[in-house]
Parts: C-alpha cells; structure tokens; sequence
C-alpha cells in the first residue's frame, strides 16, 4: 500500500502499525484475565460509588472488561483491528495516541456524570474514529477511500444499534453503503466521502445529544481534533508569514510551502 496516500506530514506512513498491535494484545490478555480471574471484572468495572469512595484506578481499567458478554469481546477487537490500524496510518502515532485519550476521557466523564455503570474498550476506539473523521475532512486533497469508508461504517454501525440494536448497525451499515454509492455515481468519490464523514460528525452529535457514551467519546475527540488541526494551520501559516519577512525569506517561504 502507499504509504503516501496515508502520512500526515510523512514520505509514508508507518510500516509496522505499532500501537495498535499494542493495544490489541493488552485486550486480548485482558479478556482472558476477564474469563479466568471471574473477580477483576467488579474490581475493574466503573463503579461510580466506588470512584467517589477514592478508587481512582476505575476512571481507567473499565476499557480492559467487555461487560456485555462474547459479542461485545468480539465486536471491540474487530473494530480496534480495522480503526487502529487506519488511524494509526492516517494520524501517525502521536496523534493516534491523542484522540484515543481525548475519546476515553470524553466517554468516562459522560459515563460517571449519566452514571453508568459497566466497561468496554469502544469509548477509546470512537476516540480514534473521531479523530480519524475531521482529519480526513480537514485535509485538502480528497479523503482515502479506505479510511473514509472504514470508519464512516463503524459510525453508522453505532448510531443503528444505539437506536434499533444489532438490526439496527446492519440497516444503517447498508443505507451509508448505498448512500455512498449512489454519490459517487452522482457528484464523483470525493465528494460521496466529503458528504459521508459529514454524515458521521452528524451521527456523533445526535448520540452525544440522547446520552449514548459512543456519542461523547466521538464528540470529544472530534473537538480536540479539530482544535490541533486549526492550531496547525495558523502555526504553519506564522511560519510562512515569517519566512517571507525575513532576509531570504523567499527561498525559506518556498522550502516552507513545497
């Protein structure tokens, strides 16, 4: 795959997907822990009396217990594999690391405010898809097919079963995929993808509004997204003012720019 289709500011993008092969081991060791040691799922779920009685480590050990059951084992590591990986390509490591705490933190906070008791790693994946979603739209050149579809898909898929259950993900999984084909032939690739990561921001904030943790985590790590994108454009356009407002700033502003 070429990786210049996916770096941020790279010649390519990472050839070993580091972090999230990481991320996938500790939850696999974490579900075999969860199966085999019955009690650390109580003592690791969120509790939030146990948060107020001082047990701080609660605010983070809920991403290692699926309380759910096998299903949500298996969804979250299926969408950890698929998300991680093209985020980890588009965002690079650095901010893969941040939008994965900015959704984790959005998802806790908005679970211990609704009180919500339980664990699961999603909150952190949505951190990783909301960060995934405004980088692709913030970018000038048209969104990867790929990462757009990718991740467009495993929003679609939250906001159907947040609102029918698993019939739900599969209904809204097809409308988005025939959405996005019916626009593509209409208005071209670009613009079909453009219009669908638009959709996605639109899924996160109706979540976030009927008080589903998906909602926040995405929400979350959109807004802290987009606050780092913004902010390095008008560093990198500082820089550039700078460069040409020095001697030889021509050449610097040219080097800047290319």
């Amino acid at each position: 795959m070429n990786g210049r289709l996916w770096a941020r500011g790279r010649s390519r993008a990472p050839r070993l997907t580091l972090l999230t092969l990481i991320a996938l081991a500790v939850a696999v060791v974490a579900v075999l822990v969860q199966y085999t040691v019955p009690d650390a799922v109580p003592l690791l779920e969120r509790d939030p009396d146990g948060l107020r009685e001082g047990e701080l480590w609660r605010v983070v050990t809920p991403l290692l217990v699926q309380t759910l059951g096998w299903y949500q084992v298996v969804a979250n590591l299926a969408s950890l594999a698929v998300v991680g990986v093209v985020a980890e390509w588009v965002l690079g490591r650095a901010r893969w690391l941040v939008s994965l705490a900015a959704g984790t933190a959005g998802g806790q906070i908005a679970a211990y405010v609704w009180h919500e008791p339980g664990g699961g790693s999603s909150i952190a994946i949505c951190g990783l898809a909301g960060g995934l979603v405004v980088t692709l739209l913030a970018r000038r050149t048209p969104p990867h097919r790929l990462a757009a579809e990718a991740v467009v898909y495993y929003v679609a898929a939250l906001a159907g079963w947040g609102l029918l259950g698993p019939a739900g993900a599969v209904a809204a999984c097809v409308a988005a995929g025939l959405g996005i084909r019916g626009l593509e032939w209409a208005a071209g690739a670009a613009t079909a993808h453009r219009v669908a990561l638009a959709g996605a921001v639109a899924c996160a904030l109706g979540l976030a509004t009927l008080g589903d943790l998906h909602g926040a985590s995405l929400t979350a790590s959109m807004a802290v997204t987009a606050a780092l994108t913004t902010w390095d454009r008008r560093r990198g356009g500082l820089l550039r003012s700078g460069g040409q407002g020095s001697a030889g700033g021509g050449a610097d502003h040219e080097r800047l720019s290319g």
